[in-house]
């Protein structure tokens, strides 16, 4: 759970006015795993700004991220697996169809079904 810089720093202000780490978490409405770890970085860092750049790296570069979104863009009826069918045979780049479906969502493109005709009653 990410702690607003707000709350960390209330977190900091009330563990040195000598409060406890469970009361701070209960004051704030935090757990208190989530007051230990902002302690720990700000005795560790002296800062309490969580640190970015952790995490699994990407699978596909900008270039890759921009061929899915225009290949979906030039053809609105391409399912996820139908991109990246063309982005293996194009770009040799094989990745999953949760991929794609991320990357279609990370530039605001939902997936949908065609619309049909109304079946008949």
């Amino acid at each position: 759970m990410h702690i607003t810089p707000e709350k960390a720093i209330q977190a900091i202000v009330l563990i040195e006015n000598g409060h406890s780490q469970r009361i701070v978490a209960r004051r704030l409405n935090l757990t208190g795993a989530a007051v230990r770890r902002v302690c720990e970085r700000y005795e560790e860092t002296g800062s309490f700004h969580h640190q970015s750049g952790t995490g699994r790296k990407r699978c596909t570069t900008e270039r890759d991220d921009r061929f899915i979104v225009s290949k979906s863009l030039r053809n609105r009826r391409l399912n996820a697996v139908q991109v990246q069918q063309e982005l293996r045979e194009v770009r040799e780049v094989n990745i999953s169809q949760w991929t794609v479906r991320g990357r279609l969502q990370e530039s605001s493109l939902i997936s949908k079904n065609p619309a049909t005709c109304p079946s008949p009653l």
